[in-house]
Order: structure tokens, then sequence, then C-alpha cells
């Protein structure tokens, strides 16, 4: 029979609960985490597209099968489809199998000691002296306690009610849609492909990220008062660009949708209990990529778990180290990259089309030479912030989240 008890209770365990597992468990606490799911990184919502730069920064080191391609630049298409082309020589973003980086994420912290649950959802818990009693169910159902616990459950998360944590309005979440095809027409695989426009995409944009083997993962995004079943249909079927490429393609998956909290967060943090990553809205607002954000602060909540419980003190005041120390590193970055969203995700088409023209026009590919990490969009915000490029600048670079993809060379538009 498992145990009981643990130090730290940890509640899903996509990228973020993993790594606060592998981080806790490295400073000898008893970590237990909970996955309410079958399997680990089922089902997969994440189109898996990381900057190479930043995931080495903060990821362990991965098996090359995980690396389903390598992308050396982005095709950003506006309304009118005059796409604006950004390449470089050199690989700038990886396209990871998301499942089995999950999977990979948390065998490395049960190797280090980790008891990892399946098919166990935390629904409830209750404060007993310094403890917590979780109540669960499903297949290691009954009561647990813990000293901490640390939600990393996702968008749809549930704990934050029972601690007084704001979670995020409907206003502050788009809902995607996303599944795998293949024998899809004229995709190169050196190359994503992004498609902006209100009437397919309000709000957001929509996605070809192609592999290796010729697939390619397709989707949209929609703010949260678009249907995003019907954009979803409507990007496939009737995208005069889109609907081309795909028109001999085959779907391998049938479509996931999932809400992603892009609006920024609140308070992360309350008695016994730390919020992370997708639960914390930790989150890019410009492209709702969480893998970076979730791995690193992921690790900051369970170092900051491991600390209090050693120091036998998991008070709310001391546990506010955690959002210090996460906002720290990326409170900066969310902050413009929600200024930028809610400025040019709400233009209209004929809007678009100009400053995508214009940007052209000025050669703004050649200002992110001047940027280094595109993950960490608040910095390059500031130093451009004089730029009359800096609009189209920051879009692209949001959406690759890489350093410089231009420098070594350019390619045009075919």
């Amino acid at each position: 029979m498992p145990a009981k008890s643990a130090d730290l209770a940890i509640i899903g365990c996509g990228v973020s609960g993993a790594s606060a597992a592998l981080a806790a468990a490295r400073q000898h606490l008893t970590v237990s985490i909970f996955e309410e799911h079958e399997q680990v990184g089922e089902p997969s919502h994440c189109s898996g597209h990381v900057g190479i730069l930043a995931f080495k920064k903060f990821a362990p080191e991965i098996p090359a099968r995980l690396i389903e391609n390598e992308i050396k630049g982005a095709m950003l298409y506006p309304p009118n489809g005059k796409p604006f082309t950004l390449y470089r020589k050199e690989p700038v973003t990886w396209v990871l199998n998301r499942a089995e980086f999950d999977r990979h994420l948390a065998r490395l912290a049960v190797k280090r000691g980790a008891a990892l649950r399946l098919k166990s959802r935390v629904e409830s818990f209750e404060r007993s002296g310094g403890e917590l009693r979780l109540r669960v169910s499903g297949r290691n159902g009954g009561e647990f306690s813990c000293r901490m616990l640390i939600d990393a459950s996702g968008c749809g998360a549930s704990i934050s009610r029972y601690v007084g944590l704001a979670r995020p309005g409907r206003s502050m979440l788009v809902n995607s849609a996303q599944f795998n095809m293949e024998n899809l027409n004229d995709v190169d695989e050196d190359f994503v492909e992004v498609y902006f426009g209100q009437s397919f995409a309000p709000g957001f944009f929509g996605w070809i990220i192609p592999r290796r083997d010729g697939s390619a993962k397709v989707g949209i995004a929609a703010g949260g008062r678009a249907n995003v079943r019907e954009c979803f249909h409507n990007f496939i079927h009737r995208h005069r660009i889109v609907s081309t490429k795909l028109k001999h393609a085959k779907a391998t998956t049938a479509p996931v949708y999932h809400p992603i909290p892009v609006g920024g967060t609140g308070r992360t943090y309350a008695n016994n209990v730390l919020v992370v990553g997708d639960a914390a809205s930790q989150v890019k607002p410009t492209t709702g990529g969480g893998i970076v954000f979730g791995l690193a602060c992921g690790q900051i909540a369970g170092e900051t778990a491991a600390n209090a419980v050693h120091e036998g003190d998991v008070s709310a005041s001391s546990l506010g180290s955690y959002e210090k120390a996460w906002r720290r590193l990326i409170g900066l970055d969310l902050t413009a990259m929600s200024w930028l969203r809610r400025l040019l995700y709400r233009l209209p088409d004929r809007q678009l089309d100009r400053i995508f023209r214009i940007s052209a026009e000025l050669k703004a590919d050649d200002i992110l030479n001047r940027t280094a990490d595109i993950d960490f969009q608040g910095r390059t915000l500031l130093s451009l912030a004089r730029d009359p490029r800096l609009f189209i600048t920051l879009l692209s670079a949001s959406v690759l989240s890489v350093p410089s993809l231009v420098g070594t060379g350019t390619r045009k538009s075919r």
C-alpha cells in the first residue's frame, strides 16, 4: 500500500508539477504527485514549440528522440495573406513531443524519490493542526496528509477557491484547438506558419508547426467570447491559404480543445499552498506558451516548499518568497507581453495589414539582432520602446520564442 502522507503533495504532473517535484525531491523532501489521468502527458493539448536558448537554461537534458523538429524561421501571415518571413541558418526553436517530455520529467522526479499516483484526483482539502488533509478519489482514493501542497493542475485548478486565491475570469482566457495532420501541401519543415486575422482567429492566431516526418500540428486560439470550434472549422476549410495546404491532408488525431490563461495572475501563495504553471497563469500572454515559464516557476516552487518544510514554517508569510522570486524572473515580461497583447490583438484586420506592410518596408526583422532572449520579452520591450518597428518585431519574436532570427541570413517569401 502506498504511503498516506508526505512532506509535499503536488496536484498535476505536467511540466510545472514535475519540475516542482524534481526540485523538492532534490532537497530531500518526501513528495507525492497526484495525476488524475491514466498516463502522464495525456491528453496533450500543447504544441510543444520552445525557444532553444531558454529551454536549455531551465530544462534538464532531454533525449534527442523528444525533438520532433528544429525550426529555423517563421512565416507570419497578416489578414491579406502576404507573409512576413524570418529565417536563420541555424535552428532557433525546437518542436517537442510534449507528451513524451512530460513523461521524461516525471521519470526524473520518480528516480529522485517522488511517488507518482496515477488516476488519483484531489477533490478538496482541509487544514488540521499544521498539516493539510486531502480527499482523493480514484485509484489511490482516500485521505492523504501533507505539510505543503503545490497546485499544478492547470487552467481549471479548483484549489484556488479553497484558499481564497483569485482565478482567471473568462475575459482572461483564450480557447485553443489543435490536432495532428499528415500529407500537407507546400509546408516547409524549416518554418512555423502563423496566421492572423479577426475573421478566423479573433484576438489570437492560427498555426501550422511542421515535424521532420512531414506531419504537422495544426491549431488555432481565439478570444474567450469566440466559438473556438467554429473558428477551427473555418480556419481549416475556409482560410484561402490554409485550406489549400490541407486540401489532401489527413487528421491523425482528434481535435483537442483547451483554455489558456493569458491575462496575468494574482496572488500565488497561501498558508501551506503554492500555485504554479497554468493554474497560476504563468503563461506568455502573447502566445499562450507555458513550457519555459512552467519549468522555471516549478523549480522555484519546489525549492520554496523544501525550504519551508525544513525550516518548519509553511505559513503564507514564509511562502511569499516564492512569489517574489518568480516575479523577479518573469514579472516584467508578463507585464510587457500583456500590454502588447491588449494593444495588438484587438486591432482590426486593415490595421494589422498596415503594420505588416510598414514593418516590411522598414525592414523590421533587422532589429531582432538587438535582442537576446525573446522568451523574456519585457527587457526587449524596454530596449526597443522608441523604435517604430517595435510592434511587428515583438510580435514576430513572441511567436517564435527565440533569440535573434535574422543576422546570418534572410530568405524571401515564396
